[in-house]
């Protein structure tokens, strides 16, 4: 049996660089597209592959309305702390959660799960909440980005879409926004870095703290398989869990090797703190490891109006543990 599979890179990918990738009677045939935000519309728009990766936040909420198309698998393919996505004027006078009452933000997608998990933090950590805030969104730093998922009525009054010439970045850097939430580390930083500043300047220790603090590494994107594909043979499921949990074994004994070899400075003392902070698995799969981020993560859709209900995460995902 044929599958492809499209995602962005990750290092537990090397093998399928070599496509196909044969295993347990199947051949997966993986495609590259970048950026994630196009992977999630073709998925969304045209259903083009029969395992894809996809944004939790969107799959949750067109779930709930009924999207019957694909079923997540607990394979999580993005992690990311989202406190150093906070940007701000280098000359701004923001300098902490409090100073964003009242204030501008703008982020590419109001719905996005980088969004949800900041808008999350910010409120059970700092006490700024959602309504305190006006949003603006849009491409980052190139014009017309739009929703790819259409919000909820009450919150489309909101949630302010800026011109279709404009940039989030753009609008910063002339004063017409106070802050921008970026998923991804601006080229703006590289090119001008004197213009913009993260809003936390020590956001790897505030990270760490988090992590300290609530135990919770947040996920971004799953992994989904067509409804049909599952339907053809239901052992398809745990065939690909079982391959891409191997994959990420053999990453991490890469990992370990690389620990014994002086190829970079601290690489060691890097790897050390990882695993002394975050255990010896921090991108586990499944859904019993995986229970207090996600819960979390519709805890607050749900407080943000994103979902109606919180959903139980068997609904969500199929259960390979059992």
């Amino acid at each position: 049996m044929k599958i492809s599979f499209a995602s962005a890179y990750y290092p537990f990918w090397s093998k399928l660089l070599f496509a196909p990738c044969t295993f347990d009677g199947i051949d997966l045939i993986w495609s590259h597209v970048h950026p994630p935000g196009v992977l999630f519309r073709q998925v969304i728009e045209s259903e083009p592959y029969d395992l894809a990766e996809m944004s939790l936040s969107s799959y949750t909420m067109l779930k709930e309305a009924g999207w019957d198309s694909y079923h997540a698998l607990p394979v999580f393919t993005l992690r990311c702390f989202r406190h150093s996505a906070l940007y701000v004027r280098s000359e701004s006078d923001i300098v902490d959660p409090e100073g964003l009452v009242g204030k501008r933000i703008g982020v590419p997608e109001y719905h996005m799960t980088a969004a949800v998990w900041v808008r999350g933090i910010l409120q059970e950590d700092f006490g700024l909440e959602p309504d305190e805030v006006r949003w603006f969104t849009g491409g980052a730093e190139k014009p017309g980005r739009k929703e790819r998922v259409e919000l909820p009525q009450q919150l489309r009054t909101l949630v302010n879409p800026i011109g279709s010439g404009q940039s989030l970045f753009g609008l910063l850097l002339k004063g017409d926004l106070d802050a921008v939430i970026a998923p991804q580390v601006p080229e703006l930083l590289s090119t001008n870095p004197s213009s913009i500043r993260r809003l936390f300047p020590n956001w790897i220790e505030i990270e760490k703290e988090y992590y300290r603090k609530h135990s919770i590494f947040p996920i971004m994107h799953t992994l989904v398989l067509k409804r049909s594909v599952y339907n053809r043979d239901r052992e398809i499921p745990r065939k690909i869990y079982r391959l891409l949990e191997d994959l990420k074994e053999e990453f991490y004994a890469k990992v370990a090797l690389a620990r014994n070899i002086s190829a970079l400075p601290w690489l060691d003392f890097y790897i050390s703190e990882i695993s002394e902070l975050m255990g010896k698995d921090p991108w586990a799969f499944g859904i019993k490891p995986n229970a207090k981020a996600l819960n979390k993560f519709m805890e607050y859709a749900l407080r943000q109006g994103l979902i109606r209900r919180k959903i139980e995460l068997g609904e969500l995902f199929i259960d390979l543990e059992n």
